[in-house]
């Protein structure tokens, strides 16, 4: 989901003008943080092929959303960047509290699974855990199935929507406005007295 609202924001931004130029360009200190996090989220299920010890995965998995949202709030002045934290603090909250991020069997079910290839999924998915009766903050767990047309199909938190509308209207934003045109949570001298709404 978060990648394609950042295609689209791209693509979004390009149409209103925007350059990626601009992308190169972004002002967004402590970014190394975003691509460490990353790194880590996008290799927990091969180190733990070669480590098999879940808790280490788990202790992964929850620095990784330490260091996106320490990223988040050292530029949490930079538009809509406060709906991210939000997506953010709502993953890590479901996350720590039920040692992985539970994922609805009944969403599954909606996207063609059935009980066999749901477990056997989460069996080799050190991310994501079987959703239970006693999984805790069940409402912002892993519960909304997007099917095609929708280019990512899956299973979101609502989390994951935070996340996703935040980094769409950010990057498209950025890439459409720089200067005074663009909002940062400050008045410019020609704009004393009157707001323009970007978007």
């Amino acid at each position: 989901m978060i990648i394609a609202a950042l295609v689209l924001a791209v693509i979004v931004g390009y149409i209103r003008g925007g350059t990626l130029k601009k992308i190169i360009r972004l002002n967004f200190p402590y970014f190394f943080l975003v691509i460490i996090a990353l790194i880590i989220q996008l290799n927990i299920n091969i180190l733990m092929k070669i480590v098999d010890f879940g808790f280490l995965a788990y202790l992964l998995l929850l620095v990784s959303y330490l260091l996106l949202i320490g990223a988040v709030w050292f530029n949490r002045k930079n538009e809509f960047l406060f709906l991210v934290l939000i997506g953010l603090l709502l993953n890590f909250l479901v996350i720590a509290l039920n040692s992985g991020m539970p994922v609805s069997y009944g969403a599954a079910k909606i996207l063609g699974f059935e009980s066999g290839d749901y477990l056997n999924r989460l069996a080799v998915d050190y991310k994501h855990i079987a959703m239970l009766s006693t999984t805790k903050l069940r409402y912002f767990a892993a519960i909304i199935p997007l099917s095609k047309p929708f280019p990512l199909p899956g299973i979101y938190s609502v989390g994951d929507v935070f996340i996703s509308i935040g980094t769409f209207l950010f990057v498209q934003n950025y890439i459409t406005y720089s200067g005074k045109h663009r909002k940062e949570g400050k008045r410019s001298k020609t704009d004393v007295g009157h707001w323009m709404l970007d978007i």
